[in-house]
């Protein structure tokens, strides 16, 4: 049985930026960025088979469309559904951010196929937990399970949970592209050249404990603590791509530029942005309420093509240091 007549659902998810582990591995420490997220609407029709909407945004990959689409195959299936629907997604960000743009991507059509479905005569409506939507969306973009949990997302071994740790839940997100150079590879092939990378091990098992010790830093307000974590994760990152064979780069002289400058106020100042680059060449930094004046004097000093924030500006906090 399918819809006799049309309905139309939509779900927005966030994008998130992951601090340690990245896509690989089991252990991982994201911030979610609701200022950037996906929206995705699902329309019912009479037939059976899934069809891509074109937008006005960039245009997906044929091969990146069919594994969206298979993806809403394999929910519809899970939840013993035969339906079809016709599929828009719109992010409000640009792609190849670095975001896990895909990730917000996946968890927005899983939410709101899970939705859709429920609402359907054609399946027993019962209660699906956040939890269970994303495992379930973990099925198509294993990072997409963060956009379910904020503002902190915290995986370890094989759990998974959201967090909140007063202060620094109020942390602004500014993501700068520094240059115009495209990625040359895809995420597929990134973890494959990992996944072949004799120190693929030695760095899960860094990333592992790092985010035990971050989670410790969070706890405990110890803010350089959880620089020194990121950072450290943000180097051997850099390693594992440039021993992968072939080697890979998402580093250009601007970025190194730009990342050697936060570095060195850092080193000056013994306080700063947590820093990092995600799979692209952008540079991600994130301030707590308090370093508003430093957040300004910092950008008016870098060099980029432009600013994206991924949260909104935090109003400087009374006693701010400069």
């Amino acid at each position: 049985m399918t819809p006799e007549k049309q309905a139309i659902f939509t779900a927005q998810m966030p994008a998130n930026v992951s601090l340690i582990g990245h896509l690989f591995g089991q252990s991982c420490l994201a911030f979610s960025l609701p200022k950037l997220h996906t929206t995705v609407s699902l329309s019912t029709h009479r037939g059976t088979k899934d069809t891509w909407k074109i937008t006005n945004t960039e245009r997906l990959s044929y091969q990146s469309i069919d594994h969206y689409l298979k993806h809403l195959q394999h929910v519809k299936t899970r939840l013993g559904y035969e339906g079809g629907f016709f599929v828009q997604s719109n992010n409000s960000f640009p792609m190849g951010l670095g975001l896990s743009s895909s990730s917000s991507s996946f968890s927005a059509l899983t939410a709101c196929a899970v939705k859709a479905i429920q609402a359907s005569e054609d399946t027993i409506a019962r209660k699906i937990s956040n939890a269970d939507i994303a495992m379930l969306s973990a099925h198509g973009k294993q990072s997409s399970q963060h956009s379910f949990y904020s503002p902190w997302s915290i995986a370890e071994n094989t759990s998974i949970t959201g967090a909140s740790f007063s202060d620094y839940d109020q942390l602004t997100h500014v993501a700068l592209k520094v240059c115009d150079q495209q990625k040359r590879i895809t995420i597929e092939q990134i973890l494959a050249l990992i996944e072949k990378n004799p120190r693929a091990a030695q760095y899960e098992e860094n990333a592992r404990k790092r985010v035990l010790i971050s989670h410790e830093c969070l706890q405990s307000k110890n803010w350089k603590g959880l620089f020194d974590c990121v950072w450290e994760d943000f180097i051997e990152l850099q390693q594992l791509f440039h021993t992968s064979k072939p080697s890979f780069s998402f580093q250009s002289d601007a970025t190194k530029q730009l990342l050697q400058q936060v570095k060195h106020w850092w080193d000056i100042y013994d306080d700063g942005p947590l820093l990092t680059m995600g799979m692209g060449y952008v540079v991600h930094l994130l301030f707590r309420a308090d370093q508003q004046k430093m957040r300004r004097k910092m950008l008016d000093g870098l060099q980029f093509l432009a600013c994206i924030e991924g949260t909104e500006p935090e109003r400087e906090a009374v006693g701010a240091l400069a």
